[in-house]
């Protein structure tokens, strides 16, 4: 057990070294450690390290790379600084303007859940000690959205992104580690899939399982990090996210600050890093940014991958033996079977779930939170919106297979009944998002 355990976190610093990158870019190695503010005692030091994908001809590395290497350092902390929550976040190497902002949003946004889950409001707002350092020279590039790095997850929302945008683009699949759902997605769509690996150092796991304190952290930040790096490294002038609208629509709100399960999803995430990467060259855009849960679901539905897509989190869980497709039990299959169900006929959404899980009374606390029924609150999740939710419960009401189900007629649900206008109005575009060109275009064709 570590002897910092037992030391308050405000006399705790947390340390964010340079990163230390291989002369061919391929490998970066995050340098982490936390230690008594006094410098005297104990010290428990991390390395978490980042492989990236082969190219046939990497570009070398310059000051765009290492100045996303210094981003990936800063947003991938996150996972070590949680443990024990230090008072001070330490950044010798210094920090431009744009990086403190980056760091201090990346901190407060990105961590809120994990605090308010362990009611620990003071992680949020860490003292930052950094010299500060000049702005980089780097001016944005407009983008030609010819070679587009498209992430891939297995679900619902990349594969409706990776076939709009392979009309328009010459796409290449990637994901952050392997998992059956990402290589059997990649494998349906011909396309080539590129996989960088991300190793968590295990003096972490030890840590939690000491008492540290653990839970979520952004992943899509570092997984979005990952991505713009092997764009600079490999030569693609664009990275495309499927992050849909309902990303950036929060939880809940706690000490002044909104509880997102999905922040690094959302709009505001996905406008601070463009601002980090433009100047590279490197366009990042959330291709689902304008489009609603519903309008997206009613175009996969239309797609040939029923078969092949998962969107449950025990598809990726870190115990291979624990896997499963779909578990049935959590708010993302509550949610997916919720919003499918209009669009897919019954006999196949029993086929790909298993089971019909309106009919399942253990779930039912489920549903009312995602119909915003009663005195709870949007699951922590990535699910989307109350308003289509009700939308797609409101579709039910006149399914020829759903209609007369006892959760479709249930008169104690009937508020999450709403009007036609309601649901049209789900299935518009929206002018929240940072798409141009052929992707804005291709997007509204998913309408």
């Amino acid at each position: 057990m570590s002897d910092l355990l037992h030391v308050a976190p405000a006399e705790l610093v947390f340390h964010v070294d340079e990163p230390r990158i291989s002369p061919d870019g391929a490998v970066i190695e995050l340098d982490y450690r936390i230690a008594h503010v006094s410098t005297v005692g104990p010290v428990e030091r991390f390395t978490e390290t980042v492989t990236l994908p082969a190219v046939a001809s990497p570009v070398e590395v310059g000051e765009g790379f290492r100045a996303l290497a210094r981003l990936l350092a800063l947003a991938a902390g996150t996972s070590y600084y949680k443990a024990l929550v230090p008072g001070t976040i330490s950044v010798a190497g210094g920090l431009t303007d744009a990086e403190r902002h980056f760091l201090t949003e990346v901190v407060k946004g990105g961590l809120a859940e994990f605090a308010y889950r362990n009611d620990l409001p003071q992680a949020l707002f860490p003292v930052i000690q950094a010299p500060a350092l000049p702005a980089a020279d780097g001016s944005p590039v407009a983008p030609t959205h010819a070679t587009a790095l498209v992430a891939v997850g297995g679900g619902k929302d990349s594969i409706v992104t990776l076939e709009s945008v392979r009309r328009v683009a010459d796409v290449t699949l990637f994901s952050v580690n392997s998992y059956e759902p990402i290589t059997r997605t990649a494998e349906a769509s011909g396309l080539e899939l590129v996989q960088a690996k991300r190793v968590l150092d295990k003096r972490l796991f030890a840590l939690n399982e000491a008492g540290a304190h653990n839970g979520h952290v952004p992943v899509t930040a570092v997984n979005s990090i990952i991505a713009c790096l092997i764009a600079l490294r490999g030569g693609f002038d664009t990275v495309v996210f499927a992050n849909e609208a309902s990303s950036s629509y929060g939880n809940l709100e706690w000490h002044g600050v909104e509880v997102n399960h999905q922040w690094s999803k959302g709009l505001g995430f996905e406008g601070m890093l463009r601002s980090h990467v433009s100047p590279w060259g490197v366009d990042y855009v959330s291709f689902l940014r304008p489009l609603t849960e519903l309008a997206i679901v009613r175009r996969f539905a239309q797609l040939p991958y029923l078969d092949v897509f998962t969107s449950c989190n025990r598809a990726f869980h870190l115990d291979a033996s624990r896997r499963r497709n779909w578990c049935g039990e959590c708010p993302k299959c509550t949610f997916v079977f919720l919003m499918l169900s209009p669009f897919v006929p019954r006999a196949q959404m029993d086929a790909i779930f298993g089971k019909d899980l309106f009919a399942d009374e253990s779930l039912r606390p489920l549903f009312l939170d995602l119909l915003a029924i009663g005195d709870g609150h949007k699951p922590f999740e990535c699910v989307g919106e109350p308003s289509e939710c009700r939308a797609a419960y409101t579709l039910l009401q006149t399914h020829p297979d759903w209609s007369s189900h006892p959760f479709v007629t249930d008169p104690s649900l009937r508020e999450a009944v709403v009007s036609p206008a309601e649901v049209e109005a789900l299935f518009s575009f929206s002018d929240q998002h940072f798409l141009t060109g052929a992707l804005e275009k291709a997007a509204r064709e998913v309408l």
